[in-house]
């Protein structure tokens, strides 16, 4: 039986190997099945809705921007 770590690398490398189409298929097959059931899809739901608040993110960029010259750096 393999490892996860071991089933990993595999899904990988033969990912790796595919182009075009199938890729892109692969890639829509995984994020429907794993999209409710990971972490990440969380966070991928969390940063895309803080990005859908420009008010948010104009004010995120302004403060960054108001970084970049302080005296305090």
């Amino acid at each position: 039986m393999n490892s996860d770590a071991e089933l990993k690398m595999k899904i990988f490398r033969l990912i790796d190997t595919q182009q075009g189409e199938v890729l892109q298929e692969v890639y829509d097959f995984l994020t429907s099945k794993l999209q409710d059931n990971t972490t990440l899809s969380l966070h991928e739901k969390g940063y895309k809705d803080m990005a859908a608040d420009e008010q948010r993110e104009r004010e995120a960029s302004e403060w960054i921007e108001g970084t970049f010259n302080a005296d305090d750096l």
